[in-house]
């Protein structure tokens, strides 16, 4: 593998690694809470989100702002 192969390919990584990141803050959205105690209903993930709304939610909402900095940051550095 010479040099040209792994320069090439570096922006498709990084632009993989962006759009990961992108969907990671989508999928944790606190808004998708509903939808996602829906999703899991009948499961123990799905027990606690119905008896602890507000600890689901600020943990989401972390997580969302973590993937989502991520992702701005991601593609701000892919060309």
């Amino acid at each position: 593998m010479d040099k040209s192969d792994s320069v090439e390919s570096r922006p498709q990584v990084l632009r993989w690694r962006a759009y990961t990141w992108g969907v990671l803050a989508a999928l944790t959205c606190p808004c998708h809470l509903p939808l996602l105690a829906a999703v899991l209903a009948s499961t123990t993930a799905g027990a606690f989100i119905g008896d602890h709304w507000g600890v689901a939610a600020v943990v989401l909402a972390a997580l969302f702002f973590l993937f989502l900095a991520r992702a701005i940051r991601a593609f701000r550095s892919s060309p």
